[in-house]
């Protein structure tokens, strides 16, 4: 049985490095992916006492349903599009729908097997550090660091920098919990991510990374904490940030390299002049917003086809944002569906008990929040996903549906767990 859960673990683990590193635009990285998925798949499913294809957890399920109503939506939506592409459409199911389909029944079947979620987010982290890897050896760090561009991280794959770091940032969450609440040992794979994500200078992530700390921070703490500890978290907080800024913004090399850019976005977020201009990137993105909003306003209901608002724009690019995109190409259906699983997963952190009828002077709403220290890992995971979707469009791509899929799925099987014991005790 060791040996058994030992296969899995690897097992499981390729599985993930297949889905967050081997979908580029690198010649073969998608077959590679697809294929080795359905090995996992066959193992999983081959050594199964009893074979049931059906055999989903709860939350499995509803991220199956979720995920299939949206790409029956993107599908249908060609029938209204100006510029049919069904290309695109192949793409979606063959490298995005498929292989998370795939992925899903193996997580499923793996922590079926006695495995629980505590060893499927290593999995996630093991596979994660292995991407760096990959991506280290494909930039040309010399030509980095001597430009100051940091867009060459990865560049070697032929792949927007953008599709690692966001996924850095995801896992980063995760590993920060882990070291923050398991083992110090932790720490190894967060300073590796936490260099990727400097290496790679993107603004946004170093900007909702340290937001993703002060969330997780801020919620170890339960309802008995006194205002002063709290005060005192947020001291803490601010010298923690305060210090690797300073010296971002005080030592030339890395002010160029990163504090620049970042001045850049926080001026644009708080309209504030910071004396720094802004860069064409940014002046874009600003517009495409605001294209994408009257795109929106012209198709409210069903918008303009999936993939198809780069038509509608004189770039001939998607939006940079997740949510505008959504409405541009989808319309409020397909915006309503998609964000219905992540209010779905929010409200599960914070499951509401009436409290007992026999103390009718007490606040009658409780949380379970505090119950459960997942519940913190969960809430930290969907803010920081949610802030880097404001300027990247994720929801087609598999190195966010993944750690998305990994991470509702553990905490889920922790949380039964915690149920269980509780129940024992």
């Amino acid at each position: 049985m060791k040996l058994k859960n030992r296969t899995d673990d690897v097992m499981i683990c390729l599985l993930l490095l297949m889905q967050l590193g081997f979908h580029t635009n690198t010649a073969y990285d998608d077959y590679v992916s697809i294929g080795f998925s359905i090995i996992v798949f066959l193992y999983f499913l081959l050594s199964k006492a009893k074979i049931s294809v059906m055999h989903f957890t709860q939350n499995a399920k509803n991220y199956v349903i979720w995920y299939s109503l949206m790409m029956v939506w993107c599908g249908i939506s060609f029938l209204w599009s100006e510029e049919s592409n069904l290309n695109m459409i192949k793409n979606l199911v063959l490298f995005t729908y498929i292989p998370l389909m795939l992925t899903a029944f193996c997580v499923c079947e793996y922590l079926r097997r006695g495995n629980d979620g505590i060893r499927l987010l290593i999995a996630m982290i093991t596979a994660e550090m292995l991407v760096g890897l990959r991506a280290l050896i494909h930039t040309p760090l010399a030509e980095l660091f001597t430009k100051f561009d940091t867009r060459l991280y990865g560049t070697g794959l032929g792949v927007n920098y953008n599709h690692f770091t966001t996924q850095f940032a995801l896992v980063f969450v995760v590993v920060l919990f882990m070291a923050y609440n398991m083992n110090k040992m932790f720490y190894i794979p967060l300073a590796f991510l936490f260099a990727n994500i400097l290496v790679s200078g993107s603004r946004k992530v170093l900007l909702v990374s340290a937001i993703a700390f002060i969330i997780l921070y801020l919620t170890q703490t339960d309802q008995k904490t006194s205002l002063l500890k709290r005060l005192k978290r947020i001291l803490i907080i601010v010298v923690i940030i305060s210090v690797p800024m300073w010296i971002i913004m005080t030592n030339e090399f890395m002010y160029k390299l990163i504090g620049e850019k970042t001045l850049v976005v926080i001026s644009g977020m708080l309209n504030i002049d910071l004396g720094v201009s802004s860069d064409a990137s940014t002046d874009q993105r600003r517009e495409l917003i605001v294209i994408a909003g009257d795109v929106f306003q012209k198709n409210f209901f069903h918008g303009v086809g999936y993939y198809s608002f780069m038509n509608h724009n004189k770039w001939h690019v998607y939006a940079h944002n997740n949510y505008m995109e959504l409405l541009a190409d989808l319309g409020i259906v397909g915006f309503v569906l998609y964000y219905s699983f992540y209010i779905r997963q929010l409200f599960s952190y914070f499951k509401m008990n009436n409290c007992r009828k026999s103390e009718p002077f007490k606040l009658r709403i409780g949380t379970d929040f505090f119950r459960s220290k997942w519940n913190a890992l969960g809430l930290t995971f969907f803010v920081t996903l949610m802030f880097m979707e404001y300027g990247q469009v994720t929801f087609f791509r598999p190195y966010v549906l993944t750690p998305l899929l990994i991470v509702t799925m553990a905490i889920e099987n922790l949380k039964n767990k915690e149920i269980l014991q509780r129940s024992d005790a």
